[in-house]
């Protein structure tokens, strides 16, 4: 029965092809980079193309270059300390890096003084529409805009730092989605749309003078280009691997029909056969829960001496056990960037982070602790365990 049920529930072909958006350079799917990979080729013929998979500051051919060219194109390009460090000294000695990605870690940005606005769209699907993005007009070479249907193309940077940055390009709102930052002899480009760089993007009328108009501002003659496959595989699970085999169930809705199906059925014959064989189980008294009644005894003895000080303590022992454990901070509380990266960490705004460690210091080095800086704790807390990823 249960291979007729699957059988007939076999998925069909679907109309609508893997919207995956892997941007992986090998990736001939819609939200691949395969076209835009081939461009950059022809238009570097005398040059090999160096495919990176490793971490920006792991890879020691950038350190030397000087005249370089260096290419991502990601969902997210998440670097650390050393690998934003390294991108900056790489760009510094002449080279120049261009950077494509839905969203940018602040480390990153923070060092060259600009920000990108908050992605409501990464987290809520939006309808369907005809969006587009352009270049500035004293650099457009086409003086049009490039459109296609998807979700709207609307990030962008809402603060640059004015004395190294140079708007390039804007989404259909005018709103800057990308910039060059001049640093020592070199450039960045940063670019926060990268799907606009996808073979769905470029195989769109005729969008691929989109990607042809950016390659004309990178250096014509490079000794090296780098194109790089780590952050995309690292961002996206895995780039071109395919997924456990219950995720292939789960994104087709006719199998995933037959395997719950399937599962409700076995469900149903194993309570069936311990009903049959089954002795009727006589109902055992559970014993009391000691450990509720101890922790409730000392709560009580704990409010009824008004000790806040020692209530605070523990408050405060439990929460750097769980950032311990659960984000793997081992830097110390008093350290003058904690706050700033439990708030990367935990993706927690950093005024909420700031205030809650300023409250921590603040009770430990009190010897009583009022009731308003108790409550003002435990509300602090409640904010960072809510907000907290």
């Amino acid at each position: 029965m249960l291979i007729g049920i699957l059988h007939s529930c076999m998925p069909k072909k679907s109309a609508l092809p893997d919207l995956k958006e892997s941007f992986s350079y090998q990736d001939t799917r819609p939200f691949g980079t395969s076209v835009a990979y081939s461009i950059l080729k022809n238009s570097y013929p005398d040059n090999e193309i160096e495919i990176n998979k490793t971490e920006f500051a792991e890879n020691y051919s950038l350190t030397y270059d000087t005249a370089a060219v260096y290419i991502n194109i990601s969902r997210n390009y998440f670097v650390t300390e050393k690998d934003a460090d390294a991108l900056l000294e790489f760009v510094y000695k002449g080279n120049t890096a261009f950077i494509s990605a839905q969203r940018f870690d602040t480390l990153l940005l923070n060092k060259i003084y600009c920000k990108k606005a908050d992605d409501f769209n990464f987290y809520t699907k939006v309808p369907y529409t005809n969006t587009s993005v352009s270049y500035t007009e004293d650099l457009s070479l086409y003086k049009d805009s490039f459109h296609f249907f998807y979700y709207p193309l609307d990030n962008y940077f809402s603060e640059l730092n004015s004395s190294y940055a140079r708007k390039v390009g804007v989404n259909e709102n005018g709103k800057t989605n990308m910039f060059a930052f001049l640093w020592g002899k070199g450039r960045i480009y940063f670019q926060c749309e990268p799907r606009a760089y996808s073979n769905y993007f470029l195989l769109t009328n005729n969008n691929y003078k989109y990607w042809k108009e950016l390659l004309q501002m990178l250096p014509a003659n490079p000794s090296y280009v780098y194109w790089d496959n780590y952050y995309a595989r690292k961002n996206f699970g895995g780039g071109n691997k395919g997924g456990s085999t219950l995720s292939e169930i789960m994104k087709r809705p006719p199998l995933k029909a037959a395997f719950f199906i399937s599962l409700f059925s076995l469900l149903l014959f194993v309570l069936f056969g311990l009903k049959r064989k089954q002795r009727i189980i006589p109902v055992i008294k559970p014993t009391d829960n000691t450990s509720i009644a101890f922790a409730e005894a000392i709560a009580g003895l704990y409010l009824s001496k008004k000790d806040n000080k020692v209530v605070a303590e523990k408050m405060i022992t439990y929460f750097n056990e769980h950032v311990r454990t659960k984000y793997f901070l081992n830097i110390h509380i008093n350290d003058s960037s904690y706050a700033d990266i439990l708030s990367r960490k935990s993706a927690v705004p950093i005024d909420i982070t700031k205030q809650l460690t300023d409250s921590i210091l603040s009770i430990n080095a009190s010897v009583k602790v009022s009731d308003e800086q108790l409550l003002l704790l435990n509300g602090l807390m409640e904010k960072f365990f809510k907000r907290g990823s």
